[in-house]
């Protein structure tokens, strides 16, 4: 089996990649603030330029280094999908995209693949070299793979943070058919042979099982402490837009 991802991760939770190519190194996604001196560090360790940042998505722990890294090494490309492009401005991002993504485009060893839902643009990469699945928010690993539209009680932000829990979980869905040999998702873990627990996680979204009060309550703190909104409101969101898929 191929090595897995190079991961880079903060506070153990919040993950970015390095993806070595034969024309330097593609970060696909730039974490929180001050992510960009571990992502040089590394970059130096394998010995290649850093050419491009490649974004899931325009959420705010997934772009934090993006200004610092630009700034550092001019000429870097910054990559994002065509819809969340808006999204990358309004959440306080100086640099510019220098190409919208779509559906079917390369990027390098990278396939786009359009996975909407948790952001109005978020992508999906496939390496075709090795079969990893750089799935972004779509699925969370922590403290098991779900699909983002599931609320959990033990890392509840990104199911707050989705935009659109119902086509988070056809995006899942789609997910299921791509060849994939590892996950590698924005928070927790990288899965190896992934499928099987990726079609759990997708069937048990598709059920519409509600959450259980005490995840709703501690989801309700979480909420109010982030400045997030109503857990409450999101848990029933997702309860309706799930029944309504079936």
């Amino acid at each position: 089996m191929s090595r897995p991802p190079i991961r880079v991760t903060q506070f153990g939770l919040i993950n970015t990649y390095l993806v070595p190519e034969a024309d330097g190194v593609t970060l696909i996604d730039a974490g929180l603030p001050g992510l960009e001196r571990r992502v040089q560090r590394a970059v130096r360790a394998l010995g290649r330029p850093l050419t491009r940042v490649a974004l899931t998505h325009a959420h705010d722990d997934h772009i934090g280094a993006v200004d610092a890294l630009m700034a550092a090494r001019p000429g870097l490309e910054l990559l994002v999908g065509e819809n969340d492009a808006a999204l990358l401005a309004e959440r306080g991002c100086r640099a510019a995209p220098t190409r919208l993504l779509r559906a079917g485009d390369r990027i390098g060893s990278l396939t786009v693949i359009d996975t909407p839902g948790h952001s109005p643009g978020h992508v999906a990469f496939l390496d075709d070299r090795d079969g990893t699945l750089y799935a972004g928010d779509t699925f969370v690993s922590v403290p098991s793979l779900h699909v983002a539209s599931v609320l959990s009680a033990v890392f509840p932000l990104p199911t707050l943070g989705t935009h659109d829990p119902a086509q988070t979980t056809r995006s899942a869905r789609a997910l299921l058919d791509v060849p994939a040999r590892f996950l590698a998702v924005g928070h927790g873990r990288v899965l190896a042979d992934p499928l099987p627990a990726m079609r759990r996680a997708v069937e048990h979204a598709e059920s519409g099982e509600e959450p259980s009060a005490l995840t709703r309550r501690i989801a309700g703190t979480v909420a109010r402490m982030t400045g997030m909104g109503s857990a409450a409101a999101v848990a029933g969101k997702n309860g309706v837009a799930q029944q309504s898929e079936r």
